[in-house]
């Protein structure tokens, strides 16, 4: 018995990833009785095994007999077919144990294609296509849900070979059920999937799909058969990867749609926030270890000595009122918080003079001694103190009042008559005075007003710190004594700030012009004071007086210092001040534009052509800078007033070999600056032949100290639009490096370039399948990433931290983990993650805080 193929078949050899011996008991038949869909019809007359017995062979020959049989007759398709078939066709008892098991879940209610979509993350219309192309003989079955034997054998199919999956997937395609694809059924196919995908250019459908279509040979043919199509898989490895995600988890189908992240209320999200800080706590106290204390050396001592000078005090206290003033306890527990209060309110400002930080860290010794970059959180620290000192002062002061006869506790309360106080008998109310601005700051300071869009409430709250010390100084007989060293420092700083803010040669300034960015992103190029100099990473505080008259507001610089004639800053509008900003110029018309002198570009609305105009701006202005002089000093400018700059730890990039500068959405603004410094760096460096054009490069002119020799850059954003307003530097950056390489041919890359956008989960399932084709098609095709046509790829999903830092010191051109610097600036969740994964790794880690 002989069984022939059919002409438009073509036979391939069976990959390696086929299954050789699939179902020994299922007979074969000519290939046009094998259906394109499987349940149509019951396979039953089969004859490889009448072959099989005809042959009489010995059982272990027959099997490899009837193998190598199978493999020179059967086509692709006819191999994926009975595999699928046989899965299909298998009784539930047949079905692996935990299978059974866990789709009891589902008793015996039905799973809507809705609901199946969402806890595949994939599409409504890929389920429906992917029930109907296994389940279409079915005429009496309700094709608009899932029952739990469906869900089995839909987990089953899914966790095939990869000439079963390959099969679904040209099924799925093959939206005319006429075994082929076509130019016009891949292109509808396509067309629905990337319009619903919030974060793909609809305006580049049509170039991406036509080169879809050329990687498939459909831009020469209107159709190929599942022959053509395995062909063309089976020979690229980067499709049969993307294939190969095809697949769903054993046990997707546990999670039920009440199991889905629900809105949490306040009172929840204040519970989960608690229930954090101690799985924190918890973890931090597991990691004091020997590498840790090397490692967190001068925190450490810090910490200590700031713990034993307290101490100090409290014994000093405890001894002088017990032995000689004999005072009760309560007195003595007044006196102790008093004590250690007069420390606690003058080291705070200590803490905050931002002139000498700066001081202290362009100087490498004492950067390392002293741990400068904690200021802020140890501020916050020390804040918590002084808030619980003044509990225990203020509650031990009226418990001695309630004993004392002599007056009523009213009368020690609030007058004056009782005589306490070294200033007119005011130290009671005063202390109430201060017991209630200490609240108000308190309030004002946590994280859910100064984070929630209530900036300004913080800002103009702390403000209060100025009363609170003078009125501290007039309740406390002894506190002056504590402050006039730190205060003298502080008022020296202000003024120093105060007299470069308002002069026109470093604080005094107007806008050039704005660009209205994407995702309410807005970028104000700022026109560079003569005697600005500031670093890459440093900061400022601007205020714009035509938006709020006194507010100040800090802001990363995101130009580079070798930009003689302009300062850049980029802000979010997401809290109150930038809403106000935000909305100022984008409702700006242009005759306000023109009465103010400054022009405002809608880069949100048509990118490419502001992105052209903006060089022409620079251009213009650069080769203007007599008439930009000559127009600040008009009234009409839009004014800009200048705090700065502050130092950030940034500042050290340039003194590590090895950085991973990692941002978090707008956070990545402070290595704006330093990568567009690096940029600045290598077109200065760069020589161009006179005669051949050849370009080359002095590398001793390369990176200030010569010490940095890799970046690794990571941004992480929700939505690939997020990228545009930095993406024309680091496209330049690429070109940059690409020269540099081909005249530099023994150096090493410089800067790597990693993307990531959050909008869309990469869980390896079968919604990710079609976008995961189309983007490693487009980059072969163009070569470029097809969300940000760059040459570096943008990854989807969360980053896998564990995979990232590994690669760092592992493969070819691997550092070592003392190399490795760490700088992050974005939301705190991901902020601690990463320090606990440089925890482990060793590796130094900053974090930008303001």
């Amino acid at each position: 018995m002989s069984t022939s193929l059919s002409p438009s078949h073509t036979v391939l050899p069976m990959n390696e990833f086929s299954d050789a011996a699939v179902i020994v008991t299922t007979t074969m038949q000519h290939p046009k009785q094998i259906q394109a869909r499987p349940l149509k019809h019951k396979h039953a007359n089969r004859s490889v095994p009448i072959l099989s017995s005809m042959l009489r062979i010995p059982s272990e020959s027959s099997d490899r007999f009837f193998s190598n049989f199978m493999h020179r007759t059967l086509t692709n398709r006819q191999r994926a077919e009975i595999q699928l078939e046989s899965i299909l066709n298998d009784p539930e008892a047949s079905l692996p144990i935990f299978a059974r098991r866990t789709s009891d879940n589902l008793s015996d209610d039905k799973m809507s294609l809705e609901q199946a979509s969402k806890l595949l993350n994939t599409q409504p219309f890929i389920i429906e296509r992917l029930v109907n192309v296994l389940y279409s003989s079915d005429t009496n079955e309700d094709r608009n849900s899932l029952d739990k034997i469906h869900v089995q054998k839909l987990t089953r199919v899914l966790n095939a070979t990869i000439d079963v999956r390959a099969l679904l997937f040209f099924m799925v395609l093959d939206a005319d059920s006429d075994d082929y694809i076509t130019d016009i059924g891949v292109s509808q196919f396509y067309e629905q999937y990337l319009k619903s995908l919030k974060t793909f250019d609809s305006n580049r459908l049509h170039e991406v799909i036509q080169a879809l279509l050329q990687k498939f040979h459909l831009d020469q043919k209107q159709r190929i058969d599942f022959e053509e199509f395995f062909s063309i898989v089976s020979k690229d490895t980067i499709l049969l990867e993307s294939l190969s995600q095809f697949t769903v988890h054993p046990t997707w189908f546990l999670q039920s749609l009440s199991s889905l992240p629900q809105k949490k209320s306040k009172l929840q999200r204040l519970l989960s926030n608690i229930c954090w800080q101690q799985k924190i706590y918890e973890q931090q106290k597991n990691k004091l270890t020997i590498d840790y204390i090397k490692d967190n050396l001068s925190r450490i001592i810090l910490l200590i000595i700031y713990i034993l000078i307290n101490l100090a005090l409290l014994l000093y206290v405890v001894i002088y009122r017990s032995t000689v003033t004999k005072s009760n306890i309560l007195v003595v527990f007044a006196r102790i918080g008093g004590m250690l209060l007069n420390f606690n309110c003058a080291f705070i400002i200590v803490l905050m003079l931002k002139q000498t930080i700066l001081l202290i860290r362009t100087n490498t010794f004492l950067r390392k001694l002293i741990p400068v970059d904690d200021h802020i959180d140890f501020h916050k620290v020390v804040g918590r103190v002084i808030t619980g000192l003044a509990i225990l002062h203020t509650i031990a002061h009226m418990a001695n009042f309630g004993r004392m006869t002599e007056h009523s506790w009213g009368v020690y309360m609030f007058t004056t008559k009782h005589g306490i106080g070294w200033i007119g008998d005011f130290a009671p109310l005063s202390g109430i005075i201060l017991c209630i601005i200490l609240i108000i700051i308190v309030i004002c300071s946590m994280q859910w007003i100064r984070r929630g869009g209530h900036f300004q409430i913080f800002y103009w709250t702390h403000l209060l710190y100025f009363p609170f010390f003078v009125i501290l100084i007039i309740h406390a007989e002894n506190f002056w004594k504590w402050i006039i060293g730190p205060l003298s420092l502080f008022l020296i700083e202000k003024l120093y700030s105060v007299l470069k803010r308002y002069s026109s040669h470093s604080g005094r300034t107007y806008l050039r012009f704005v660009t209205i960015e994407q995702s309410n992103v807005i970028s104000l190029n700022i026109n560079r004071p003569k005697n600005f100099t500031f670093k890459p990473g440093d900061y400022i505080t601007i205020n714009l007086p035509r938006v709020t008259l006194y507010e100040f507001h800090p802001f990363t610089i995101s130009s580079a210092p070798e930009n003689i004639n302009y300062l850049t800053i980029h802000m979010q509008a997401v809290g109150n001040w930038t809403k106000q900003v935000y909305q100022r110029f984008i409702n700006m018309s242009e005759g306000d534009a023109e009465a103010n002198h400054i022009k405002v570009f809608r880069a949100d609305l048509n990118p490419e052509r502001v992105k052209t105009e903006l060089q022409e701006e620079n251009e213009r202005n650069s080769d203007n800078d007599e008439d930009d002089s000559i127009l600040s000093k008009s009234s009409k400018r839009e004014p800009v007033i200048i705090n700065g700059p502050y130092s950030s730890c940034a500042r050290y990039v340039f003194d590590c070999k090895h950085v991973v500068l990692i941002g978090g959405g707008i956070g990545i603004t402070p290595y704006a600056s330093i990568l567009s410094s690096l940029m600045a760096q290598f077109r200065a460096s760069r020589i161009v032949c006179k005669h051949c054009q050849h370009i080359n490069y002095h590398t001793k002119g390369l990176v200030e100290n010569n010490r940095l020799k890799k970046v690794d850059f990571i941004w992480v954003n929700r939505d690939q639009k997020n990228f545009e307003w930095f993406l024309n530097l680091l496209r330049q950056f690429e070109q940059e490096q690409e020269y540099y390489l081909a005249s530099n041919s023994d150096e090493q890359r410089f800067l790597d370039i990693h993307l990531y956008f959050t909008e869309i989960k990469h869980d390896e399932n079968i919604g990710n399948v079609p976008l995961d084709l189309v983007t490693k098609v487009w980059a072969q095709v163009a070569g470029q990433d097809i969300f940000t046509n760059l040459k570096s790829k943008t990854h989807i999903g969360r980053p896998k931290w564990d995979e990232i830092f590994n690669q760092l010191i592992s493969g070819e051109n691997a550092s070592t983990a003392n190399d490795v610097n760490v700088f992050f600036c974005g939301p705190n969740t991901m902020g601690e993650a990463i320090r606990n994964h440089c925890t482990t790794y060793r590796f130094r880690f900053y974090e930008e805080k303001f």
